[in-house]
């Protein structure tokens, strides 16, 4: 073949280089990086599986661990003397605490999920501690043990949020605060009515969504759902009298609203989820033996179907003008 021909085939192969070569017209070069191509892609897929089986194992033992102690705790029972079972509680958080301190969280993300678990079992086998430690020792009862538990909880879930920010660590601490208030309350006055336990977590829920909202608070999303969910589960406390039904209907109402104002899925599903004791209830208190709940709710939920509706032909147009 003349020169020029060749020439002229190189470039015909190299302008289309979608076409796949004859076989055999593949140098050793190509060859080799082809090799080490498949190679990498093969690791990196045995590297992302290796966390993840990490992940599981850990949730595993973590289970079975659980389990084992209350199957052994309720079997043998008071038979236990008081310092084994504070020393049980004591290792044990101590050994989660160190468990989840060695994870390289930041480089996997499968093992920030399984620190987070295991930093939570850490927490509570903690706030168990302090509870052995007051009931056995220190010979306390009742409220007094809730709210030096509480308070042990808080304690330890704090600096876990403020180095790890995960989820898990956020809905903890909000755990932690809201029991710790509670248990607070009743400390002080035993004969608060129960309506009062709901107005204080629905202060405390206001007062955390919005910091949240400034971001002071971080994650957003578990941030959101602690706010909303305390805001639903407080105001429904106060259902009892005539101003908490009030309260609960606000409140449900100010969900959905936030939900659609800040085009936040989750509030709206809170919302949506108080509704279904908020609506009937109120209906059947105040019309009692008629179809006003079941038809309010019917309402409520083509209300809630016309703003998902909105919601996702929002989301779209967004989308289409942000690819443009």
């Amino acid at each position: 073949m003349p020169e020029s021909d060749t020439s002229k085939s190189g470039k015909t192969m190299e302008a289309n280089p979608a076409r796949p070569a004859p076989v055999g017209l593949i140098n050793p070069d190509q060859a080799g990086r082809i090799e080490a191509a498949t190679l990498a892609a093969v690791a990196g897929s045995l590297h992302r599986r290796v966390p993840l089986a990490a992940e599981a194992l850990g949730y595993a033992g973590a289970v079975i661990a659980i389990v084992a102690a209350g199957v052994t705790v309720r079997q043998v029972g008071t038979r236990i003397p008081p310092g084994a079972q504070l020393a049980f509680a004591a290792v044990t958080a101590a050994a989660l605490m160190v468990a989840g301190s060695v994870l390289r969280a930041a480089a996997e993300p499968a093992f920030a999920r399984l620190r987070s678990v295991l930093w939570l079992a850490s927490t509570a086998a903690t706030a168990s501690f302090v509870a052995v430690l007051t009931t056995r020792f220190l010979h306390l009862h009742g409220t007094s043990v809730v709210l030096l538990a509480a308070g042990a909880w808080t304690a330890c879930a704090v600096p876990l949020w403020w180095r790890s920010r995960s989820a898990l660590q956020h809905i903890a601490l909000f755990a932690g605060i809201a029991a710790l208030a509670e248990t607070g309350l009743e400390r002080l006055d035993r004969g608060v009515p129960f309506w009062a336990f709901g107005v204080v977590l629905w202060i405390l829920s206001v007062l955390w969504g919005i910091a949240v909202h400034r971001e002071y608070l971080r994650p957003h999303a578990a941030g959101l759902f602690a706010s909303g969910a305390g805001l639903l589960i407080g105001a429904s406390m106060t259902m009892g009298e005539a101003a908490g039904q009030a309260l609960a209907v606000v409140t449900v109402a100010a969900l959905l609203w936030l939900g659609v104002a800040l085009r936040r899925v989750l509030l709206i599903g809170i919302g949506a989820a108080g509704i279904f004791w908020v609506i009937p209830a109120t209906a059947s208190r105040y019309l009692p033996g008629s179809v006003a709940a079941p038809l309010a709710v019917t309402i409520v939920g083509l209300v809630l179907l016309a703003i998902a509706l909105w919601l996702t032909r929002t989301r779209r147009t967004a989308k289409a003008g942000q690819q443009a």
